[in-house]
């Protein structure tokens, strides 16, 4: 179930070129919202589950983990999926740097079958990458328990793919799309669109944008 291919090679690259590929910032795992001003997706998610209990959480395509340690610092039950080798591993080591638990698959999320139901489920930055999406995001329905948040971010359509991310393949969603076709009769908490927004996560390409989907349902 582990990630082969050329997205799976690229994202191995990527991570292993640095020691912090995203989230380079010493505010990565703050947990108070007003601390993520420029990412409304965040700082929501964290309002939203501020005051909840224990809650179990699923982060699908994490990373480096910088999602799934946050939620793990503030006490919730956190598995992080990457199919990334390299990312996996990264998880794993930044987690026991924050003196957290977390459990780390590595595994490709177009195969990841989910255990039991979650409170929160995470699908950051992923599903561009994605040609099926409609499929990873039923299985990301499934696993949600009633009431509970599934959170979402991609790129759409309205701008193109910049050149320097033409080397893998890329499969961006319509902003009236599959994403929102998905999640119609679910109850909104954010669903907004960045449209041609200057990248500034990673400083390792040219300077270029992109245009984003960011959504946060609740299950009815």
């Amino acid at each position: 179930m582990t990630g082969t291919g050329p997205t799976a090679a690229f994202f191995d690259q990527l991570y292993a070129s640095q020691r912090r590929y995203w989230w380079k910032e010493a505010t990565r795992y703050d947990r108070d919202a007003d601390a993520y001003r420029h990412s409304l997706l965040t700082q929501m998610t964290l309002r939203l589950i501020d005051g909840e209990p224990r809650q179990r959480v699923l982060d699908l395509g994490a990373g480096e983990g910088a999602d799934s340690i946050r939620l793990a610092l503030l006490g919730h039950e956190v598995t992080a999926v990457e199919f990334s080798r390299v990312g996996a591993k990264k998880i794993a080591a930044f987690a026991a740097e924050a003196n957290v638990a977390i459990r780390v698959d590595t595994a490709d999320i177009q195969q990841y079958e989910p255990t039991g139901r979650y409170d929160l489920v995470i699908c950051n930055g992923v599903l561009h990458y994605i040609a099926d999406k409609a499929a990873v995001i039923g299985r990301m329905q499934s696993a949600t328990t009633t009431g509970g948040l599934n959170v979402i971010s991609l790129w759409s359509t309205y701008s193109a793919v910049p050149e320097c991310h033409s080397s893998v393949p890329v499969f961006c969603d319509d902003e009236d799309g599959i994403v929102a076709d998905q999640y119609r009769s679910w109850t909104k908490e954010l669903h907004y669109y960045e449209r041609t927004k200057p990248e500034g996560a990673h400083d390792d390409m040219e300077p270029h944008s992109h245009s984003h989907i960011k959504l946060i349902a609740r299950k009815p």
